[in-house]
């Protein structure tokens, strides 16, 4: 099964959309305003959720779409997201989950620590950043030339923080969630490996803005 690929309202240019590495069986929704986003690039989403509060002018015909109420607890993206592990998808990407709104931009990043809870691999991405969560588990990350590799504590601690093939590694160490220990570093070898041992590690491969 394919990624499932959804789009919401945040900040997102429709060329970093357009030239995004799509693929040919990704299943895409779009969270409400995210449909703007689509129709800007061109792309004809396969699902519409939400309460078309940031797409006020009403959901087309011709694309099956699921509606709710304003007054719901679940955000448009995340009733995307669950909507694609009913249909059985366990890899997403999150667009237009960053920018705009701080609070929207924390709650996107509670949709990714939810996808984990359900056991599925959730990544936000924008033109800058790449950001996904790591529980009690190991992965390898290649070096991005002009990318910058964070890792923050999303638990109060994560134990057995080990960073290697970077600048600045760690062995065995413990994060929190009150001191930025893992901000910055870089990757130094063809691939860096990060593992925890114990809680859950926000991962974050980020580029300096253009000017």
């Amino acid at each position: 099964m394919g990624r499932c690929m959804i789009i919401g309202a945040g900040e997102l240019e429709p060329d970093f959309l357009s030239d995004f590495s799509w693929r040919a069986d990704d299943f895409i929704i779009c969270a409400d305003g995210g449909l703007r986003y689509a129709k800007q690039a061109g792309i004809r989403p396969d699902l519409l959720v939400g309460d078309q509060d940031s797409f006020t002018e009403g959901f087309p015909e011709g694309i099956p779409a699921l509606t709710c109420r304003p007054e719901k607890d679940d955000s448009d993206m995340m009733l995307a997201l669950k909507e694609g592990i009913s249909r059985g998808y366990q890899e997403f990407v999150l667009l237009g989950a960053t920018g705009g709104r701080f609070d929207h931009t924390l709650a996107n990043l509670q949709t990714v620590a939810y996808g984990l809870e359900q056991g599925v691999f959730v990544t936000i991405a924008d033109r800058y950043n790449l950001i996904s969560m790591l529980r009690e588990d190991t992965v390898f990350l290649p070096r991005m030339d002009g990318c910058y590799l964070s890792v923050f504590s999303y638990t109060p601690s994560c134990e057995g923080v080990t960073l290697s093939g970077v600048k600045y590694p760690l062995s065995g160490a413990k994060l929190t969630n009150w001191f930025p220990l893992g901000l910055s570093n870089e990757i130094l070898a063809q691939s860096a490996q990060i593992t925890v041992e114990k809680g859950t590690l926000v991962v974050v491969v980020s580029k300096d803005r253009q000017k």
